[in-house]
């Protein structure tokens, strides 16, 4: 039976009703990391009376979790200015950081001016020379591992965000043992995705297809991946595939309004729509999106009992748009690894002689 939250998630989604929102507040980073998604386009960023603004009218559309994110978040002068308000608001936050500017008195003033449910830190690397080969910034992992230490030691949640490529797929398991020394969680991520201005280079990036093929089927990588045996999915009649534009949004620096951070169809700007309610039923993209999110589902169904590997897709709407033109479009990287999650189901299957399928509904799928 569902918890009264879990219930009111589920409610969220059925109903298109948005709980979350992540807030770009800078595209400005002090580090260079060679796969970054973020494509500045030069424009006047938001000031802070106009984040201020958006605050107000994102607490007045009765959202609940807020993520402040960059760019590196950090280097906004008024960055505590932005997170004090939101907490006036009554938002829940969350902040996602390289970690680089984290000291001792950074985090105890995080805890006391923010208080966030989490912080994640981006991780690319169990060695420095790995870390630094993608941040191009000296000393970045020790900096990253002293903010996990100065942020546990305020007794705030940390996780471990890694993208693996060919780089650093070789020391995952040493970034699992790291994360577990340095009492956070950490999330692994083996899908690069493009540049939000449609650069694929960052995807040359991924991991080989040996390691992947090792990731999925092998037992020692179990814990790293938190998933014991890959399990397929399971998309209702008429569920969407993911929450983009249903359960969340994201907003840039410049105030556009997006249906999530990787499907980047403006749906409005915040600095000029009087208020959230104004475009969220209303704006022909977010009807398209919500539209193709459930067409989306369906097709992996299909896949799924047709025997092929879309039914062991973790599948991103945007990111399809983005490398592919077509949002409904297999795309490799996806395709790939669904390859070889199937791949080590099967061999569970015929291991154990039963059957999984994930039971855990909306609740398991990405919401941002």
């Amino acid at each position: 039976m569902a918890n009264a939250l879990e219930q009111i998630k589920v409610n969220s989604w059925s109903r298109a009703v948005p709980m979350a929102a992540l807030f770009e507040l800078t595209f400005v980073c002090n580090h260079a990391c060679t796969f970054c998604y973020n494509c500045p386009t030069g424009q006047k960023e938001m000031t802070t009376a106009e984040a201020f603004d958006a605050l107000r009218k994102m607490a007045e559309f009765n959202i609940l979790y807020l993520t402040l994110t960059g760019g590196e978040p950090l280097v906004r002068r008024d960055f505590f200015e932005i997170a004090a308000e939101a907490r006036r608001l009554g938002f829940a936050l969350r902040i996602y950081t390289n970690g680089f500017l984290i000291d001792e008195p950074m985090a105890a003033k995080i805890k006391q001016i923010a208080n966030p449910l989490e912080i994640e830190i981006s991780l690319h690397g169990a060695r420095p020379e790995t870390h630094e080969k993608l941040t191009c910034v000296p000393g970045s992992l020790q900096k990253v591992i002293n903010a996990v230490r100065n942020l546990r030691a305020q007794g705030i949640k940390v996780n471990l965000k890694v993208p693996v490529t060919r780089d650093n797929q070789e020391e995952v398991l040493d970034m699992h043992r790291l994360a577990i020394d340095l009492g956070a969680t950490i999330v692994f991520d083996p899908v690069i995705t493009p540049r939000d201005d449609g650069d694929k280079d960052p995807v040359n990036l991924m991991a080989t297809d040996d390691f992947l093929r090792r990731y999925w089927t092998d037992p020692a990588y179990a814990g790293a991946r938190r998933e014991p045996v890959p399990v397929p999915r399971h998309d209702a009649p008429g569920e969407a595939v993911c929450g983009t534009g249903r359960t969340a949004f994201a907003l840039d620096p410049y105030g556009n309004i997006f249906p999530c951070v990787q499907w980047r169809r403006s749906a409005g700007n915040i600095k000029t729509v009087a208020s959230l309610r104004d475009i969220w039923h209303t704006s022909p993209v977010l009807i398209e999106v919500r539209r193709t999110a459930v067409e989306m589902a369906d097709k992996l169904r299909d896949t799924q009992q047709a025997g092929k590997a879309g039914g062991f897709c973790n599948f991103c709407l945007g990111v399809a748009d983005l490398q592919l033109g077509d949002p409904k479009a297999i795309y490799p990287q996806i395709q790939k690894n669904a390859e070889f999650r199937q791949q080590a189901y099967e061999e569970w299957k015929a291991k154990t002689g039963e059957t999984l399928e994930d039971t855990g509904g909306v609740l398991s799928k990405c919401a941002m």
